[in-house]
């Protein structure tokens, strides 16, 4: 009997908000119908002003897009002492060609190799038998050293390719112009797609005996008592069976590469133009011990950059940002990257962004190139005089409807 008596309670309470309900929507409705007839009565006699109203709005709209910022291509020319970016293509993609006499080959972290031919050591009689030796270089310090036997003559070794696979990380890329050293490091970064691919160094040896050095090594396929440990350097000489050496590299490996001459044309370029890229950053990080304290250093000796028709300079230690200086400006594509002697790396860039800032401090951005979105139809001058147009028109309007609405209708 309770429960029928709340039941029958809630009900009416419901019966009653409803019809409430329904009488406020109805008032609203005839205030709405009351207000909008006398303001159609009002705005047939006015028509120069509802003329004037529209041509307000839309000034209004037009000075507000000319305002809010649009994301716009921009394109750059600097040259740095290093940098670093991640291979974004979806294809292996050539990134080094034709380096000509190389005095020496260094690299320096984990891999496997297997070399096959003939093997010299005075040291290590036991190497003077075999025919083909396994290579496990165990940590990020190992080291695997080529170079020619007879220093005296001119190298035959030759980099015919580096192809880089999608997400791998090219970091440290620089030239060491008193080493005559080209060095940097590849960072596969693996996904579930990606599992079992490498980047892959294809090597020319030549026909001249070679001088192998290993540190932080273990040989699978002989036991060299003379050794005390896996740190302890080990040297011996190489004529290889196969010219043709592939390095492979499925793991973090810094590459160093000793050549005898920069290339002279055009057509003997070392680096292999247009490519897909994310990530791209002009700084290195000068680290302290603890992470709270390193430095972020920029790289850029000189150079421009241009977007939206507005152009700057960047000079040497200023740092190229995006709308927030901790992430890296959206560089897509490197058109080029070239050696510039005594200088460093000329690269030529492009991307999409909304904001471009630049400063010798990230934190404090002393110049900025920002497109609104007007500037993906028309030229910067029209934008400029168009927004210049409106807010002056609409100030004008402005002042006209205000006296107008004041005055009484004359008769």
């Amino acid at each position: 009997m309770a429960l029928r008596q709340k039941t029958s309670n809630l009900l009416r309470v419901i019966k009653n908000l409803i019809i409430v309900l329904v009488r406020y929507i109805h008032a609203v409705i005839g205030f709405i119908r009351h207000n909008f007839g006398q303001l159609s009565k009002y705005l047939a006699g006015k028509k120069l002003i509802v003329f004037v109203i529209f041509l307000l709005i839309g000034l209004s709209y037009i000075s507000v897009v000319a305002l809010l910022p649009g994301t716009h291509i921009f394109e750059g020319n600097l040259v740095v002492e290093e940098m670093s970016f991640t291979y974004n293509g979806q294809q292996p993609k050539l990134f080094l060609q034709s380096i000509r006499q190389i005095k020496s080959l260094e690299t320096e972290g984990i891999q496997t190799l297997t070399l096959t031919g003939k093997f010299e050591s005075q040291a290590f009689p036991q190497l003077n038998k075999i025919k083909s030796l396994k290579i496990n270089l165990i940590d990020k310090q190992s080291k695997l050293i080529i170079t020619p036997a007879n220093l005296q003559t001119a190298s035959e070794i030759d980099l015919n390719e580096l192809r880089l696979q999608q997400n791998t990380k090219v970091k440290g890329l620089h030239y060491d112009f008193y080493r005559q050293r080209l060095a940097f490091s590849l960072i596969p970064q693996s996904t579930p797609k990606l599992v079992n691919q490498t980047n892959i160094l294809k090597f020319y040896l030549g026909e001249q005996p070679l001088k192998i050095s290993l540190e932080g090594h273990k040989l699978s396929d002989i036991k060299l008592p003379e050794l005390q440990d896996s740190q302890t350097p080990l040297e011996f000489t190489f004529n290889p069976d196969n010219k043709e050496f592939n390095l492979n590299i499925s793991q973090d490996n810094t590459i160093y590469l000793t050549a005898s001459n920069l290339p002279e044309y055009s057509d003997e370029q070392w680096f292999q133009s247009k490519i897909v890229t994310k990530d791209v950053i002009f700084q290195r990080l000068e680290r302290s011990g603890d992470i709270r304290d390193d430095l972020a250093i920029s790289t850029i000796i000189e150079g421009k950059v241009r977007m939206a028709e507005q152009e700057r300079e960047i000079t040497q230690n200023q740092f190229l940002m995006a709308e927030k200086p901790n992430m890296p400006l959206n560089i897509e594509l490197i058109r080029h990257i070239q050696i510039v002697p005594k200088k460093g790396l000329e690269v030529r860039f492009a991307g999409k962004t909304q904001e471009i800032k630049i400063g010798l401090d990230k934190d404090f951005p002393v110049s900025s190139i920002k497109g609104s979105r007007l500037d993906s139809f028309l030229p910067r001058d029209a934008v400029i005089a168009l927004f210049s147009f409106a807010a002056g028109t609409i100030t004008s309007l402005l002042s006209y409807v205000i006296e107008n609405a004041a005055k009484p209708d004359s008769k």
